[in-house]
Formats: structure tokens, sequence, C-alpha cells
């Protein structure tokens, strides 16, 4: 979906996409606001985020020649609560949260800072999986209301050759909650009789999906990383009890009250962690 130029230029969505965008969510698992934040921004991101991973593989030992994680040479890294990664555009973008308010209810969550990155080399996609698991077990019969919603910043233009994300949309977030779980039936055999699509996008895009929609990673045939944030914005009854983000106090009292009434369940006061 490509938002208007009046929309970018008020910093919100009219009330007619926000229906659409949320309708999309609710039916479809997901909605794509194409190239919304600047390019320069994303190449900033991207210039740190480079630094991080070069770190983080020498760390692990880890080799793109001999490549890693199964093949897939996937990362996902926990990023420190720190600038540019904590930037208000980021973590409380209006197209966001306008969406996952109206989903989750505006007392939800913001729960997991990270970031997703497909590495050069990789030989293979991941299994299809959703990020969720089971509720109750193998006891629902049931689909559950949406509880999650998972939202990705791309650091740099998605294409079919740098690995993106392939999405089976549709309706793999409506199953009965066991579906979700360790018993549930192979979703990868499944999915390779069904449809779906490759998620490509330009940087600065902004991707909100149901977590229970069916995806993978896909191996990355470029030179150079193809990374995008990860949060999760969650409902105020099913996030924990005590947060995993740790959050400086002087970037938190530094916030805005929306920012700041997401994050209340961090780990504030505490000095930011390092990627891992």
């Amino acid at each position: 979906m490509k938002v208007t130029a009046e929309e970018l230029a008020a910093g919100r969505l009219s009330p007619a996409t926000l229906e659409l965008a949320v309708r999309l969510i609710e039916v479809n698992g997901f909605v794509l606001f194409e190239g919304v934040l600047p390019r320069a921004r994303m190449d900033a991101l991207y210039a740190r985020m480079e630094g991080l991973l070069q770190d983080f593989m020498e760390e692990r030992g880890f080799s793109l020649r001999d490549g890693f994680h199964d093949g897939t040479n996937h990362i996902g890294l926990h990023l420190p609560f720190e600038q540019p990664f904590c930037d208000e555009s980021l973590i409380a973008h209006p197209f966001v949260t306008d969406v996952v308010d109206r989903i989750l209810g505006e007392d939800c969550l913001l729960t997991y800072f990270a970031s997703n990155t497909s590495m050069p080399g990789g030989t293979k996609a991941q299994h299809v999986h959703a990020d969720m698991g089971a509720r109750f077990g193998d006891r629902c019969n049931a689909n559950l209301p949406i509880t999650h919603l998972v939202v990705n910043y791309p650091f740099v233009d998605v294409t079919e050759e740098n690995g993106p994300m392939e999405a089976w949309p549709g309706g793999t977030h409506l199953h009965p909650d066991r579906w979700y779980g360790p018993n549930a039936h192979d979703k990868s055999r499944l999915a390779e009789h069904m449809l779906s699509f490759k998620a490509t996008m330009p940087a600065g895009s902004i991707l909100i999906r149901d977590d229970r929609m069916w995806h993978r990673g896909t191996p990355n045939r470029s030179d150079r990383p193809r990374t995008n944030m990860a949060l999760i914005y969650t409902a105020s009854a099913n996030g924990p009890s005590e947060g995993s983000i740790a959050i400086p106090q002087e970037t938190y009292v530094g916030l805005s009250g929306k920012a700041k009434r997401l994050l209340r369940k961090e780990k504030i006061g505490f000095p930011a962690a390092r990627p891992r």
C-alpha cells in the first residue's frame, strides 16, 4: 500500500487508510506501507548495523564461507536501546501506533526490540513457521484474537536477490490455536502446495503482521547483509509481567508520553544491553 503525500506530510494515516490497514491485517495477516521513512535515516541505521553484525560474527566465530545456522546464514540480533535504533520514528511511529492501538488496544506494550538479517552466502531457506506458539497447547480448536503484531523496518531495499521474507498470507493466521503448537501439522510440507509471495519493498517501508502468519527467511544471494528492524507490540493482557528491554533512565525520560507508555513494563533504569 502506498500512503499519500498528504499522509506523509501530516505524519498520520487518513481514517480510510487506517480502516483499510486494520482490515487487511485481520483478513490477510499483514499490511505493508511502502517507502515511509527517509532513505538517509535508513542508511545511518544500516551503517550502524553493519558494525554490530561484524562484531557479532567475530564473537561467534561465524564464517560466510562455511555458513552457519543450518546454512541459512540468518541472524536474529537483539539491539541495544540507544540511538539510532530507539528513535521515536521507529518505536512509536504514528502509522504504526494508530494500527496497533486499534487492534491490540491503546494500553498495548512494546515487548521486543531486535533485528533480523539475512547474511550473504546462505544456501537454505528457513523452515516455514509462525512466530507465535499455541497459547493452549493442543487443547484449543478455536482461532483466538490477535495478541501480538510484528513490525519490520527494512534498512535496505529488499529485492528478490538479497533474501526477502517469503510469506503465506490470506489465512495462515486464522487457524485454531493448536495449529501453532509443536504438535501441529508440518507447515513446511503444507506450504509446498500453497501460494506464497516474496516481501520485496523499498528501504524505509513499514510491514505490520500478525505474528501467526506463516513465513520464512530466504537465502541472500547478494554481497551485502539484508537487515530489518523487528519490533513486537503486545496486547496488555498478554504481555510479560516483567520486560526484557534494558532502557537507561535518561533515555526513558527523554521519550514521548506515548513511547513511555509502550515501554512501561520494560527494565527501566538499566544500562543498554550489548547486542545478543
